[in-house]
């Protein structure tokens, strides 16, 4: 019987089920994106790097916000300003080591920035930063009015005065659970619990001006309180029962497959940190968890699932915080505090390797079209990706990829190092040659030169190899 060539499932996310031999699909630091009319349906595009924007004098990175149009953090104990060339001025001190929830309130001509820092509550007029003698876990802001909780399950709404004049309150108390979080969004302001989301509206009226949508409560609870981040079209955040959550309206659903709940279920997950930022017109959202542990991101439009790290030994994404400022992609180091700019054209994190890894779905000769349980001969497979894409000099100027292949989605073959072209080889063929027996195989492609690589598509040549 002569060989023939199969597709190979080159395009996907990540799907580890808990049983390996089933699924050990791997996505990492690359991410899908549709191309309906080119070459393929869909290709693999490398994730951003990261150069340097700013030293910071602290080194605890505890979030950003942008305020009349500078970029603002805190970093340790301490409130800076970080401007357009990424240098620090000190605005003053921020108590404890939490992270911040920040949120701008507007009050006819009167602008504040408000920080809560899981306790004390800041605020920032433009030129003095002052604490206030009232406490809360959390800000939000919604039609000039800044919302707080106020431990148990009340919540304390401000009024004509600013962000300080506070003047009523309300309780969440559909169900006697514990509120977490506010969160504004889309005109309705959501009261996070620890097993109920209840959405208000306003009714501008009313003391307090919010009024519960009865109808509209979410029987979920709030399972990270950092975890809550959104885009233009949903709210996201981790749940109780480790699935990620996407809210419209009052409309609820997980958007977190099965695989990726176990994963994250063995994960740090009360203590996650969530953001959401565009990268070539995709909407993600980006969860991290501990030092040593993956981080995570979901894509919006192509609603895949990927894992994002540092190094090239799996550890959690740099980027502890994200920002748009000046027309930049801004992110806090994790492990310096430093401001980052994320950069399309890097592909490198800070001058150290970002290991990018595919690792392809198994195949077997049922869903190669040979019937169930059948043994197959491999002699070649072949990898389709943008060649010629070595940089001029130094590492990544006679780039390669690795592969290796696995007949039970645990051990792994020796690595093979095929090359993808100098700069200008665009015509290079990337094959890998090995005869390989299998009843089933998955592939591993693994990139750790600084260059750009994009993963289009692949094939392997089989035929029938008895039983």
């Amino acid at each position: 019987m002569p060989y023939q060539s199969v597709p190979l499932r080159v395009i996907g996310g990540t799907s580890q089920n808990r049983s390996v031999q089933a699924n050990n699909e791997i996505t990492k630091n690359w991410y899908p994106e549709i191309t309906i009319t080119g070459r393929n349906k869909a290709i693999l595009l490398p994730w951003y790097g990261n150069v340097a924007f700013g030293t910071s004098p602290g080194t605890t990175d505890r979030g950003f916000h942008v305020f009349q149009g500078v970029l603002y953090q805190v970093s340790d104990t301490t409130l800076y300003s970080i401007d357009s060339a990424g240098a620090y001025t000190s605005i003053g001190t921020v108590k404890g080591t939490q992270r911040c929830i920040f949120s701008t309130s507007v009050v006819g001509t009167t602008i504040e920035m408000v920080i809560a820092t899981g306790g004390s509550v800041y605020i920032y007029e433009g030129s003095t930063l002052a604490l206030q003698s009232f406490s809360a876990n959390t800000v939000t802001y919604l039609n000039s009015k800044s919302i707080y909780d106020g431990g148990s399950n009340t919540f304390s709404v401000t009024g004509a005065g600013g962000a300080s004049d506070i003047t009523s309150s309300g309780v969440a108390e559909s169900n006697p659970d514990t509120l977490l979080r506010c969160y504004a969004f889309g005109q309705l302001c959501y009261m996070f619990g620890s097993e109920t989301i209840e959405p208000f509206y306003d009714n501008a009226a009313g003391s307090p001006p919010l009024v519960r949508m009865s109808g509209g409560i979410m029987q979920k609870g709030l399972g990270a309180l950092y975890s809550v981040a959104e885009t233009d079209q949903f709210l996201y955040f981790l749940g109780d029962d480790f699935n990620v959550y996407q809210i419209s309206q009052t409309t609820i659903a997980p958007v977190s497959t099965p695989a990726i709940v176990t994963q994250i279920s063995q994960l740090d997950a009360a203590n996650a940190v969530a953001y959401t930022m565009v990268i070539d017109g995709q909407d993600f959202y980006i969860i991290n968890f501990g030092d040593d542990e993956l981080s995570y991101a979901y894509s919006e439009q192509t609603r895949e699932w990927l894992n994002l790290s540092s190094g090239v030994t799996d550890g959690r994404y740099s980027v502890s915080s994200y920002i748009r400022a000046y027309d930049k992609d801004i992110g806090a180091d994790y492990s310096t505090g430093n401001a980052i700019e994320i950069s399309r054209t890097a592909y490198d994190d800070l001058g150290d390797t970002i290991q990018r890894v595919r690792q392809l779905p198994p195949l077997n000769s049922s869903n190669l079209g040979f019937g169930a349980g059948q043994r197959l001969l491999m002699d070649k497979a072949n990898f389709i990706l943008q060649t010629g894409v070595g940089i001029a000099s130094g590492q990544g100027s006679d780039p390669q990829i690795m592969v290796q292949y696995s007949k039970d989605g645990e051990d792994w073959s020796t690595e093979r190092w095929l090359d993808i072209g100098r700069m200008g080889e665009t015509l290079i063929k990337v094959e890998f040659q090995e005869m390989v027996s299998f009843y089933d195989i998955s592939f591993r492609i693994t990139v750790s030169d600084p260059v750009f690589c994009s993963l289009h598509d692949g094939s392997i040549s089989i035929k029938e190899y008895g039983f």
